[in-house]
């Protein structure tokens, strides 16, 4: 009888060990993102150590995603996915912006003093600023299922 015990709880321990697994290795994949690259150019140049941003266009229906252009204007989007990082964005619609700053811009005071509040920076666009704000950019992309090449040729 002891025997017989044993071997069901041994099988029970296995299929729950089984399942456990299963389960984790599941949960851990967190949301499915999907390879999103492509090229930023300006007035037909590309454009390098620029920021491309896409905001999911619903609230709650994505999660935001951030590239970084690099000499050749070509970016790969990543996306936060619970602290983890992926490679892509999820599947959706989203507005877009692209910044790039070439310095800042500000006015200090002649003789400061202390308690002086330090003086705002000002930001130097290098593109134009209508590009900086995703309720301007008149950008968008349709992030699909598998890999997604989205371009974006920016003009005066």
């Amino acid at each position: 009888m002891n025997l017989i015990f044993q071997k069901q709880f041994m099988t029970n321990l296995f299929f729950s060990i089984i399942i456990l697994v299963i389960c984790f290795t599941g949960c851990q994949k967190g949301i499915r993102v999907e390879m999103v690259e492509g090229v930023v150019t300006f007035d037909g140049k590309p454009v390098a150590d620029a920021d491309v941003s896409f905001t999911p266009k619903t609230e709650g229906a994505g999660v935001p995603a951030l590239g970084k252009t690099d000499a050749n204007g070509a970016y790969r989007l990543t996306s936060s996915q619970g602290g983890k990082f992926g490679k892509g964005a999820v599947a959706g619609e989203y507005e877009v912006r692209v910044t790039k700053y070439i310095d800042l811009d500000y006015v200090a005071p002649v003789n400061p003093q202390i308690g002086d509040e330090a003086p705002l920076a000002k930001p130097k666009h290098h593109l134009p600023e209508k590009y900086a704000n995703v309720k301007t950019s008149e950008l968008t992309a349709t992030v699909k299922k598998g890999n997604n090449t989205i371009n974006f040729n920016l003009t005066k």
